[in-house]
């Protein structure tokens, strides 16, 4: 039965993010992520549109059509969704057969709650998963740098991503010590929207804080140098739309209380870490990942926190997936995480 189900179908790695879906086909590599958002009819609960597609729809939707994002902080809040989007972007990527099952790997977070595992399951099986199996974000993180774990003792990950940012030490047997904060990309966007409104008296979008924030970053704590951005908003007094100039000083002084909760939860694993492993830490530095790891001055403000060197993966937006399309590999021997639901 299993052969049969195989037809027509593929193994896939995936990885769910609140901010963008990264998958790996294998025997073909990378598709191009899309965005965690879809568009519905109000009426009808009809889907109108998926991934970027819809995210440009954010804010300008026409009547009776509406945008949810169905994977918030890392967890999955409407699975018909995810299944709707999963299945979408995997069939832009080739021609979808009569037999479809596919077997997938999905990373998952770090001491993920059994609702969030069910949930996840349900929106695998939804779209016609045959086996599924599940891999802890901080594991694929490193198999996908392409690091030979077996040859090290311990390893620190941190991953900042669109819902949360996540620390975690790992060694060859597993995760050992792991923390996370819900303040991560996403709310960084609110954070700078804030900010603005409040200084400026100006609203801006979420793709104009993004790119704020991608553009500043807090490199102004680093080199206390002033970097400037014109950006496009509406006035709060007069309802006009308004260009204002805003500074490398004010996106690091709106990012900071945020950066500051995922510093605490850095330090907080460190001291928590067995003596053991700290050694191989320091030699090998902090890896950094996900979308919103790439925010500039983030490294450095964390090598200057723990006295170990940091940096930033190679293809840190796609290293998750990369290392679940690696552990493909190894599908017709790993557990069926679907027999959960039975």
């Amino acid at each position: 039965m299993d052969w049969i189900g195989s037809l027509g179908a593929e193994d896939i790695g995936v990885d769910l993010g609140s901010s963008n879906v990264v998958i790996y086909i294998k025997n073909k590599g990378l598709v191009l992520p899309e965005s965690s958002v879809v568009a519905m009819r109000h009426n009808s609960s009809d889907f109108v549109a998926y991934g970027t597609q819809a995210e440009e729809m954010e804010g300008r939707t026409p009547q009776g059509i509406y945008t949810i994002r169905p994977i918030k902080e890392s967890a999955i809040i409407d699975y018909k969704s995810t299944a709707y989007l999963l299945n979408s972007i995997i069939n832009q990527s080739y021609l979808k057969r009569v037999f479809f099952h596919p077997r997938l790997i999905i990373c998952v977070p770090v001491g993920i709650t059994g609702v969030q595992r069910r949930a996840l399951l349900e929106a695998a099986f939804t779209m016609g998963a045959r086996k599924t199996v599940l891999i802890e974000q901080p594991i694929a993180s490193l198999i996908g740098t392409g690091i030979n774990i077996e040859n090290m003792e311990g390893a620190m990950v941190v991953d900042v991503g669109g819902g949360t940012a996540s620390v975690s030490v790992v060694s060859t047997h597993g995760v050992v010590v792991s923390d996370f904060s819900r303040q991560a990309g996403l709310a960084m966007d609110q954070a700078i929207i804030s900010y603005v409104r409040d200084k400026y008296k100006v609203e801006i979008g979420r793709k104009t804080a993004e790119i704020m924030k991608i553009s500043l970053g807090t490199m102004w704590y680093i080199k206390e140098e002033q970097q400037f951005l014109e950006v496009c908003g509406s006035s709060l007094v007069t309802g006009l739309p308004v260009k204002i100039t805003v500074t490398g000083q004010d996106v690091a002084e709106s990012l900071y209380p945020l950066l500051e909760n995922i510093f605490h939860k850095v330090r907080n694993v460190l001291q928590k870490t067995p003596p053991a492993l700290l050694g191989d830490i320091r030699e090998h530095g902090i890896m950094i990942s996900g979308g919103a790891g790439q925010l500039k001055g983030l490294d450095r403000m964390i090598t200057n926190l723990t006295g170990i060197p940091s940096y930033v993966v190679e293809h840190p937006l796609y290293v998750n997936a990369i290392g679940a399309g690696t552990v493909l590999e190894h599908m017709n021997i790993l557990r069926d995480a679907l027999q959960d639901l039975r």
